[in-house]
């Protein structure tokens, strides 16, 4: 009974920290297609025309193809995919060291 118990209390758990793990306001997994569909939606009307989706696709295709020659290829794709990486790497480079440092001052002030 007590493994029952146990079993049934562990699923509980991890069906609850699964619905707020991945909540629907763009949090969890789909951040990514919120943020996405925010900069998209460029009146800020919560709704995505086919203006506006256009208008970003099209900015986005002209952002990968470097060479402006009206297409893009495999490694326009690649290499703008591994740019995005590395600022991505950095962005969380500079977040660890920021709370590094609030880390720092926290210990430093109650000895002040």
């Amino acid at each position: 009974m007590k493994k029952i118990l146990t079993i049934l209390t562990s699923v509980a758990l991890v069906a609850t920290a699964s619905v707020f793990a991945h909540d629907h306001d763009g949090h969890g997994r789909n951040a990514m297609a919120g943020d996405h569909f925010k900069k998209m939606d460029a009146n800020g009307d919560n709704k995505v025309s086919k203006e506006e989706w256009q208008k970003f696709h099209d900015g986005f295709f002209t952002e990968l193809d470097k060479d402006a020659d009206g297409s893009v290829t495999l490694e326009e794709m690649k290499a703008a995919r591994i740019e995005k990486r590395d600022e991505k790497k950095e962005e969380m480079k500079e977040k660890v060291k920021e709370a590094k440092a609030k880390k720092n001052d926290k210990k430093k002030k109650p000895s002040e």
